[in-house]
């Protein structure tokens, strides 16, 4: 006996449908009014044709083209990674050619917001906690930072003796020049982010970092700091005696600070996604996307990843449009050297095509969705500061990497970042909050324990992009003013300081 399944037409001229549900063979979904048989089992969020798609053909989804035909697709076929080829680079240059031959003014740069302050009725303010160098934290977190690779297992003891966060390093020693800098710039932006009080440094004490220098720019924005040295302290066990009591004390003069009234304007969020599949460019991006939007209408800050790139079309201006491309180029030739083709020999990722994300463009329609409608109105380099409202890129490349991802945004004095999950990822940050959002019924329950908030009503119609948009939004406000996030009551506090603008952020 056949049985109806559940299935979602994105866009009328899609020659695939999404199954919202899996679809059994010979079971049969309705799209726009027709009869849709399955030839074969359907995963759920996968693809079913809607026609017969010749070897050759154009995949369409989101209305515009993902891929082709690898052989003949016969309608009501499941479209997968066997049947699809993913023409991403081939894509991807023909479209930098095209933008690149068009006159500086062809495009129109405006900006254009589709939210104003008045009509969001946003509060003015949240309750946060000013530092003396005239920036505030959501947070009031005493931070304990190992300055070399030897010293992470007594940084490690400190913490979980005391319940802090701490940030390791798999180096730090007989660094080059370029990686060291890095390295170093990866220790002062961790002790100088808005949500640090004070910062614990504990070292080896022969080790190529010199720990009065960190310690010295940290002080310089008004935060105390202790350095210990497990060499001059008299051994490792004194070294964790003695952080115990460091952290301890500073912990007591955090508690006494209280918060007080900054402006909501002065934080500076941030969308990314990792572990996408089919229901995260449809219900948790456009969400992230959307409650961006509104923060940037109140004169918000917001920053985003942009180390693969972008067109044009993405930018405040010809100049930052032409940027985004030349670090397009640099990406796909350093992926085409490491593997011959390009990125789309490895992203999406397996978890990600397991979700029913076949290729980079079908990836890429949906992930594009968290940076809301703000064009970008400059490129920072990893750990330079958000200079002021508006939306913001950093040129860091991370081909499949999260922790490389929002240790680059924390860097940047990011406050919250909005991290969505079809498949699910507890990751957090010692610095920065972190606020998971799916739009997943089965992660948003099978893993509550590490997700905030679910886009699921949204995806199924029950609620509007606006709606869902706006929850958010008020989510945002709770947590900068003190609720505990999923992964903060993990205690998932990760710090990886990317060392290159490489694939992988790794050289």
């Amino acid at each position: 006996m056949e049985n109806c399944k559940k299935s979602m037409l994105i866009e009328p001229n899609d020659n695939v449908a999404v199954a919202v549900e899996p679809i059994e063979a010979g079971d049969y979904t309705m799209v726009a009014g027709e009869k849709l048989t399955a030839n074969q089992f359907i995963k759920e969020g996968h693809k079913i044709a809607r026609v017969d798609i010749a070897k050759g053909g154009e995949i369409l989804k989101y209305g515009v083209h993902i891929g082709v035909a690898s052989k003949d697709i016969k309608k009501g076929d499941w479209v997968y990674e066997e049947n699809v080829y993913d023409d991403f680079e081939e894509i991807n240059r023909d479209q930098r050619a095209y933008y690149r031959s068009m006159a500086p003014d062809a495009l129109d740069y405006t900006d254009t917001r589709i939210y104003t302050k008045e009509e969001l009725n946003l509060p003015e303010t949240i309750m946060g906690y000013k530092r003396a160098d005239g920036s505030f934290g959501i947070r009031n977190q005493v931070l304990v930072i190992s300055l070399v690779q030897c010293s992470n297992n007594a940084v490690q003891r400190i913490s979980t003796a005391c319940n802090v966060p701490a940030t390791f390093v798999d180096a730090a020693c007989g660094e080059f020049p370029d990686r060291f800098a890095r390295t170093l710039k990866g220790f002062i932006t961790a002790g100088t982010h808005p949500n640090t009080f004070g910062v614990v440094l504990l070292s080896l004490g022969c080790q190529q970092t010199n720990p009065e220098e960190v310690a010295e720019a940290i002080r310089k924005t008004g935060r105390p700091v202790v350095n210990i040295s497990i060499q001059a302290d008299g051994g490792v066990t004194k070294a964790i005696a003695d952080g115990i009591q460091a952290v301890n004390e500073m912990k007591a003069q955090a508690a006494a600070q209280k918060r007080e009234p900054c402006p909501t304007s002065g934080l500076v969020i941030s969308g990314y996604n990792g572990g996408s599949d089919w229901t995260s460019g449809l219900s948790a991006n456009p969400a992230v996307g959307e409650a961006i939007d509104m923060h940037l209408a109140i004169g918000g800050k917001a920053v985003q990843i942009c180390g693969r790139g972008g067109y044009p079309t993405n930018a405040g201006s010809y100049e930052i449009g032409m940027r985004l491309m030349e670090i397009g180029d640099f990406f796909n030739e350093d992926c085409a050297r490491r593997g011959g083709k390009g990125l789309s020999q490895v992203n999406p990722t397996p978890g990600n095509k397991a979700g029913g994300l076949t290729t980079m463009t079908e990836k890429n329609l949906g992930s594009f969705k968290t940076q809301g409608h703000g064009r970008i109105l400059g490129i920072l380099d990893c750990g330079d500061p958000v200079p002021g409202p508006g939306n913001w890129g950093i040129n860091q490349a991370q081909g499949a990497n999260d922790a490389y991802a929002s240790t680059s945004l924390a860097m940047s004095g990011c406050h919250i970042c909005l991290f969505t999950t079809g498949r699910g990822n507890p990751i957090g940050n010692a610095c920065m909050t972190t606020i998971k959002i799916t739009g997943n019924p089965s992660t948003a329950t099978k893993l509550e324990d590490m997700i905030d908030y679910s886009a699921k009503p949204m995806l199924y119609g029950e609620k509007t992009l606006q709606e869902s948009g706006r929850e958010l939004y008020d989510l945002i406000l709770r947590v900068a003013n003190g609720e505990e996030t999923k992964a903060e009551k993990l205690g998932d506090y990760s710090w990886t300081t990317p060392h290159g603008t490489s694939y992988n952020g790794d050289y």
